[in-house]
């Protein structure tokens, strides 16, 4: 008889328990995608004709495939440098994060944004998206410009893929301009 209390609460804990559909826990356990590939300290060269165009050293990179899409996602830091035909440095873009869209060729590189063109002007925003395919880089965020003449500032910017031609958006600041005369 001493023992009856105890086995009630047993048997009703045991009998309390349902136990989890397959399906159920599967569900539950797709619902965060793991990548495909998982890279740590990677060095990619891209290339064209044997020239080098770019290269991309990076923390992390976490590759995706979905049935529509594939995708990478840079974590902990990248470097992306550019390279003239003739093999010279002429750009150099860093973030903390960023995106990678293989299908439309678009990279959107996210925190702490810097980019320094060969002229040593150095874009600084937090949010950049480069389009491989067209060549151009732009955004829609803040912007600093810094160089030689002073700093300027603005919303928005739109330039070629090493940041040597450029135009924001909404510029603010102090200009200065020089009197013809």
């Amino acid at each position: 008889m001493r023992f009856t209390p105890v086995a009630i609460i047993v048997a009703g804990v045991f009998f309390s328990c349902q136990s989890n559909e397959l399906k159920e826990v599967l569900e539950y356990s797709a619902q965060e995608e793991l990548p495909a590939r998982s890279t740590a300290n990677v060095l990619y060269t891209y290339t064209d004709s044997g020239m080098v165009n770019n290269t991309l050293r990076a923390a992390k990179v976490d590759q995706f495939s979905t049935e529509d899409s594939t995708y990478s996602v840079i974590t902990g830091g990248f470097e992306l440098k550019f390279f003239t035909s003739s093999g010279e440095l002429d750009g150099k873009l860093t973030a903390i994060n960023a995106y990678l869209y293989d299908q439309n060729s678009l990279m959107v590189a996210r925190d702490s944004v810097v980019f320094v063109n060969r002229d040593n002007e150095v874009l600084k925003t937090e949010e950049l998206i480069w389009v491989q395919d067209s060549a151009i880089v732009y955004t829609d965020k803040f912007v600093t410009i810094e160089r030689d003449a002073g700093v300027i500032y603005g919303k928005g910017l739109r330039a070629n893929e090493n940041f040597t031609n450029y135009d924001i958006t909404q510029p603010q600041g102090d200009f200065y301009i020089e009197d013809e005369q």
